[in-house]
């Protein structure tokens, strides 16, 4: 009977913390404040994120609540009620992670410093584009993408745009013509659907080519995932070249495949 009315009482607490504004905080109590919130980077993967913590005395707290939200600011969400660390969400996008511990109705006084899955920002590139194709290599440590000539086997391209004979811009990946473009890396590209790069496992997703000026994800050889944005200038009337333009972001967790929503 013990054992029912308090699951009775944290079906009550729970309904209570999702149906309120900012859920995490809506209501406090009296029990430590969690601490050490971390990802555990060594198993998080794909959309699947792991968070741990410090767990407080087993004899204070009876479990802990997961809790996400997308942004900085806005109502945290319930991700999953656990005994104890760590907690496991699949995630639809990038997410900040707090924790809070519970005792029957009792909660945490305050929520934990937050950990998050934020994907970096890649500086813009522009470059001239007059038929020639592009290369491109991603640089992970400085957060930019690099130009230059894919005939050079030594520049590296993670990704190439060039012309069809039809006059279509493409984006291939970095070893999709080793005959015209030796020094490329083993990338795969996909065209964007939402913020999670799709699994590296699944072929009809990566695809060799994919039309120029849409958004993609590219997996890069490294086993780092990026999602780009690609876009064009007006052509010059006169010497019918414009510049293609190239940012997105670039998540710095090894092997993890969500992206920022804003």
């Amino acid at each position: 009977m013990k054992k029912f009315t308090m699951v009775f009482v944290l079906l009550i607490l729970v309904s209570l913390f999702t149906g309120c504004g900012d859920s995490a905080t809506a209501i406090t109590g009296t029990l430590p404040v969690v601490n050490g919130i971390v990802l555990d980077t060594l198993n998080s993967l794909g959309d699947t994120l792991v968070v741990r913590w410090t767990p407080l005395d087993s004899t204070l707290v009876e479990g802990y609540f997961l809790w996400t939200r997308t942004g900085t600011e806005g109502a945290w969400s319930l991700a999953s009620t656990v005994e104890t660390s760590p907690g496991v969400h699949i995630a639809n996008s990038s997410a900040f992670y707090t924790v809070t511990a519970y005792n029957g109705d009792n909660i945490s006084s305050d929520i934990g410093i937050p950990t998050n899955t934020r994907s970096t920002g890649l500086e813009e590139n522009r470059t001239e584009f007059s038929g020639r194709a592009v290369g491109y290599r991603i640089d992970i440590t400085g957060d930019s993408l690099i130009a230059g000539d894919p005939a050079n086997s030594e520049f590296n391209q993670d990704f190439v745009v060039a012309m069809t004979m039809e006059l279509e811009r493409y984006v291939y990946r970095g070893s999709a013509k080793p005959d015209l473009w030796p020094g490329g890396a083993r990338t795969a590209i996909s065209s964007r659907g939402g913020y999670v790069a799709p699994s590296p496992d699944d072929p009809t997703a990566w695809k060799d080519s994919l039309l120029y000026g849409q958004n993609m994800f590219i997996s890069l050889d490294s086993n780092y995932f990026c999602l780009l944005n690609q876009s064009q200038t007006i052509p010059d009337t006169l010497t019918f070249t414009d510049s293609l333009v190239i940012d997105g972001q670039i998540q710095p967790l090894r092997g993890v495949r969500v992206f920022n929503r804003n």
